[in-house]
């Protein structure tokens, strides 16, 4: 089975507002292999005309060509924050990124970017609303392995069903992991209930400097229960 994608989505709802960074890395690694223009205006006379090089979804950073313009090039450099767009596979994409530097790439000098967040997709032929981002989802889901009952965060959702829960340093557990009846809670509806097929299991550092345990791994539910998750994390704006 083809697993679906934004483009695909894009064609029924017009404009989405992508939340969810598997997908955010997919669109821009598609980017990266179409050789797909990218832009910026900086200001009324400034435009920054390059091509995505590299995406480093580990790192949390994209890497740019230099443009023709030297100035351009300059005015990147010196903001704090860049909005890109890249008309891309019969979709304009919107996405912001921070902290521009100077970086290498494969001995040519390039422009480093912080990963973007969110991600706009609307379809050719029709106009971006101004529209108030939603919050970032926060979902919490209440998990049992055995006797041992923990708690955790559902941090983002593909498509295809490919999620990561953030947790607790200490729960113990492993790849091939099945747990069965975790109950994910809906923000606007009754809890789901749902299986998490675990992938893989890495410790990790959060931004206060505590540790936690991110767990990639495959949502399995009712086809409709699926839908109703992946829409906190893509979101139609029409």
């Amino acid at each position: 089975m083809t697993t679906p994608d934004i483009t695909t989505r894009l064609a029924t709802t017009g404009q989405l507002l992508v939340r969810s960074g598997i997908e955010i890395d997919r669109i821009l690694g598609a980017m990266v292999d179409d050789a797909a223009t990218v832009s910026a205006s900086l200001s009324s006379k400034v435009l920054f005309l390059s091509r995505l090089l590299f995406v480093d979804p580990v790192k949390q950073h994209l890497l740019l060509a230099y443009s023709d313009h030297k100035a351009a090039n300059s005015a990147v450099l010196a903001a704090s924050s860049v909005t890109f767009k890249c008309n891309h596979r019969g979709a304009q994409f919107a996405f912001s990124c921070g902290s521009p530097r100077q970086a290498m790439h494969e001995r040519q000098p390039a422009i480093q970017v912080g990963m973007p967040t969110a991600m706009l997709g609307v379809q050719h032929r029709r106009a971006p609303q101004r529209m108030q981002v939603p919050a970032q989802a926060n979902v919490d889901c209440q998990l049992r392995m055995g006797t041992l009952a923990f708690s955790a965060r559902l941090v983002d959702m593909s498509l295809g069903g490919m999620g990561f829960l953030l947790c607790e340093d200490v729960v113990p557990l492993c790849a091939g992991t099945r747990l069965e009846g975790a109950r994910i809670r809906h923000p606007e509806r009754e809890p789901l209930v749902v299986d998490v097929e675990v992938r893989h299991v890495h410790s990790v550092t959060l931004p206060d400097g505590r540790r936690a345990t991110r767990i990639g791994c495959r949502i399995v539910g009712a086809p409709e229960d699926l839908e109703e998750l992946i829409r906190l994390f893509i979101i139609d704006l029409q």
